[in-house]
């Protein structure tokens, strides 16, 4: 009974040493809704009747924000070369493949159970930078994904003048 007693009140001892040792860690967490393009007009699906199925959307989204494009404009909105920099090499600015490493190291995306939400977790020795990233990250993607869908609409819209000119070019003919 002695000796359990010990090993007990050693493993308690060395677990509050180590818990007041470590730094402090926050973690910041943003929400986002993700969907998948739906065509512009009613009735243009593909050929299963599904309107754009990938069995790894989640996925494909996970890796879209992980991504230099991404990342790269957190990085850039926020500074994080600078203000890591600072943190962590000397002062000197680091480079933006550096800085994203360090982001994704950083960020733990996961999916919300039964939902088409995704939580974007940031982890930082400050509350307030976790906040900040968490929610630079959300907006970065949202921001890119308008892109996307800007760029395939005028690509849309583009294509659907090219027929109307050429059918209107048919007419005359005729």
């Amino acid at each position: 009974f002695v000796i359990p007693f010990f090993v007990w009140l050693l493993v308690v001892i060395i677990t509050t040493l180590v818990t007041f040792a470590l730094p402090e860690s926050f973690s910041s967490t943003a929400r986002i809704k993700i969907e998948r393009d739906q065509p512009d007009i009613p009735g243009m699906t593909d050929r299963g009747g599904t309107v754009g199925y990938d069995a790894n959307f989640i996925q494909t989204e996970f890796e879209l924000i992980q991504s230099e494009v991404v990342l790269g404009k957190v990085i850039e909105d926020l500074d994080l070369s600078r203000e890591w920099g600072k943190r962590y090499a000397g002062g000197d600015r680091l480079k933006t493949s550096e800085a994203i490493a360090l982001l994704k190291g950083r960020i733990d995306l996961r999916p919300v159970r039964n939902t088409s939400l995704i939580e974007i977790r940031v982890f930082s020795e400050k509350g307030e930078e976790a906040a900040k990233i968490a929610n630079a990250v959300a907006e970065a993607y949202k921001e890119h994904r308008q892109e996307q869908r800007m760029r395939l609409s005028k690509g849309g819209i583009k294509a659907l003048e090219e027929a109307f000119v050429e059918n209107e070019q048919k007419i005359r003919n005729i």
